[in-house]
Parts: structure tokens; C-alpha cells; sequence
């Protein structure tokens, strides 16, 4: 069964202070509050924000500090909040079946790779000969919505059949990712036709943060889910093979906690009170968890039956559900 591993002292989102999801969101809050500090004077964001001709300069540790700033103008907090929202959010999810060093290094590279599409995407646009109305070269990129998607990817490749809620509609996961991304070059297709003016979001930053977790998660993943085949649903499944009998692999360990909770499923469903059913989730309630929202918890989702967490969601939803006979 994939468990996480609680320690004594703070912790934040079900993890450790020092867990790097936590550090990522301290990381990306304390540079935001720099931001804040620095008056308007756009200081931090001329040197340490993403713009193609301070780049080729010299500047190039730009490629990825910009993953760490956020627009700091106008309403305040929106664009770090939704950025770190979905960040904690796919990642604490992930992290329960993924090591914290592999989600890391996805979640950088993807910072990274959305960094050069940045680069790359003024040069392509000269080359093509397109009439953009904006200066690539001089355009400055920041925030973290680059790794973020990366980080969506991920999710998708782990879980693709879970069904998500991305911009006011439900879809399969193994979709989100690039219908966030097509939608935003659909509409800054509509925004320069009918406004002559671009989207206000990097759709290249997009572009290249989930192109980067689609190339090097299957490869960081190797030996775990990506050797099982059901990775990808259209790929061939291969013998799994262990130089140690004795220690489960992965998705193992999922299919093991899928009948687990399903057994689970099967006792609650044989109690017949309300209060009996209660006293049966009760003894199994796990402490410091990070639950999903009330509404995603669906007993025959396949996260959710691989989830160790299922008692918790289920106890919660039973007291919501009006006692029968009162």
C-alpha cells in the first residue's frame, strides 16, 4: 500500500514543512512578498523575470527564476494564488504514489522547457514570417504556471481516466493539461483577431511546461508505473519482472489498495444503521490527511479507491446523508 510517511513537527498540507512541495509554495510566497516590497519599482522582475533579449545577454539564470515570480500588480494575489492552488493541489495528490524527488525534478524541468519555448517562440515567429501585434523579444514572462502544467501532465499520466473540473467543465485528466493549453492559444487567436492585442498569459511557457513532463516523466518513472504498461492505456503490457519476490512494485501496491477499500466497501454496505456504519468508519480514520473536495469523492473513482484516505471521505460524506427513519 503506498503510505505516506508522517513526522513529528510542523507540517503543512498533510507533509512536511521540509517536503518539497511545501518549500516550492514558502519559496514562491517569500519571493512574491520581495515583490510586494520592492514598491512597484519592477526591480526583481527586470532581472529575474523571463525576457528573450535580456536572455541572450547574459541573463541567463532567467530560463528559470521566472518560475519563482508573480505578477504583483494589479488584483493583488490572484495570479500566485491560483498558480499554488493547483500546484498543492495535483501535487499532494501525486506525491502520495510518486517520490518527492521525482516530482521535483518533473516539476523543474518543466519550469525549464517552458522557459526555452519562451526563448524559442519570437525566433519561430521571424522565421515563419507572422505578423504578431508584440514584441516576443521583449516580452517578459513570469510565474509558475509553466511547472504547474507539467505538473498537470503528470497527473494525467498517472491517472488518466480521473475525471478533473478545469475551466468550468469536468474532463478526463489525461486531457486537462492540453485543453489548458489549446484553449489559451484559441483565445489569443480571438484576441488578436477581433482586439489586436494578445491574450494576457504565456501560451508558450504552457505549451512548454507540459511538452517537458510529457518527455522526461515516462523516463523518470521508469521502473515504477511507466514498465507496467498502464501508464498509457494503449501501451502493450509487459511482464513485470523483480530481482527481490518479496517487495511489491508500485502498482502493486494500488491494486492492493483497490481491493482493499473495495473489501472496505463491501462490510460498510452489510451495516444497516446509521450509527453502526459511523462506528465502523471511526476506528478506521487516519490523522493529518489532506482531503479532496467533498464533491470528487466517488466510490467508484479509481483515485479514489486507490487512495488510503478513503475511510475519512467516507465517514465525511455519512454525515452529511440525512439518518434514515429521522
Amino acid at each position: 500500500m503506498a503510505k505516506r510517511k508522517y513526522r513529528n513537527g510542523v507540517s503543512l498540507f498533510g507533509y512536511s514543512i521540509l517536503h518539497p512541495i511545501n518549500l516550492f509554495l514558502i519559496a514562491n510566497v517569500l519571493i512574491y512578498i520581495l515583490q510586494l516590497f520592492a514598491g512597484g519599482t519592477g526591480i526583481l522582475e527586470y532581472y529575474f523575470a523571463l525576457t528573450p533579449s535580456r536572455f541572450f545577454h547574459g541573463y541567463y539564470w532567467q530560463i528559470f527564476s521566472y518560475g519563482f515570480l508573480h505578477e504583483a500588480y494589479g488584483t493583488p494575489f490572484i495570479h500566485l494564488f491560483f498558480n499554488m492552488y493547483v500546484f498543492v493541489m495535483f501535487g499532494g495528490l501525486i506525491c502520495k504514489y510518486v517520490s518527492a524527488w521525482k516530482f521535483s525534478l518533473i516539476y523543474v524541468i518543466s519550469i525549464l522547457v517552458g522557459g526555452l519555448t519562451v526563448l524559442l517562440s519570437p525566433i519561430a515567429i521571424q522565421i515563419l514570417g507572422i505578423q504578431y501585434p508584440m514584441d516576443l523579444f521583449q516580452t517578459t514572462t513570469l510565474g509558475a504556471s509553466g511547472g504547474v502544467t507539467g505538473i498537470l501532465v503528470l497527473f494525467g499520466i498517472l491517472f488518466p481516466e480521473t475525471e478533473v473540473f478545469l475551466i468550468f467543465f469536468r474532463m478526463k485528466a489525461r486531457y486537462a493539461a492540453w485543453i489548458f493549453v489549446g484553449g489559451g492559444f484559441v483565445a489569443d487567436m480571438i484576441s488578436v483577431y477581433y482586439f489586436h492585442s494578445p491574450f494576457v498569459v504565456s501560451n508558450s511557457c504552457h505549451l512548454g511546461g507540459a511538452l517537458g513532463a510529457t518527455l522526461v516523466a515516462p523516463l523518470i518513472l521508469k521502473g515504477n508505473l511507466f514498465d507496467t504498461g498502464k501508464i498509457f492505456p494503449k501501451q502493450m503490457q509487459k511482464e513485470a519482472t523483480s530481482s527481490t519476490p518479496n517487495v511489491k512494485s508500485l502498482e502493486e501496491d494500488l491494486d492492493s489498495q483497490t481491493r482493499k477499500n473495495r473489501d472496505l466497501l463491501g462490510e460498510l454496505a452489510k451495516k444497516h444503521t446509521h450509527s453502526d456504519k459511523e462506528t465502523f468508519l471511526v476506528s478506521l480514520q487516519e490523522t493529518n490527511v489532506n482531503l479532496c473536495p467533498p464533491p470528487t469523492f466517488q466510490t467508484e473513482d479509481p483515485f479514489c479507491l486507490r487512495c488510503e484516505w478513503l475511510p475519512n471521505c467516507a465517514l465525511r460524506k455519512l454525515k452529511t446523508e440525512p439518518e434514515i427513519g429521522k
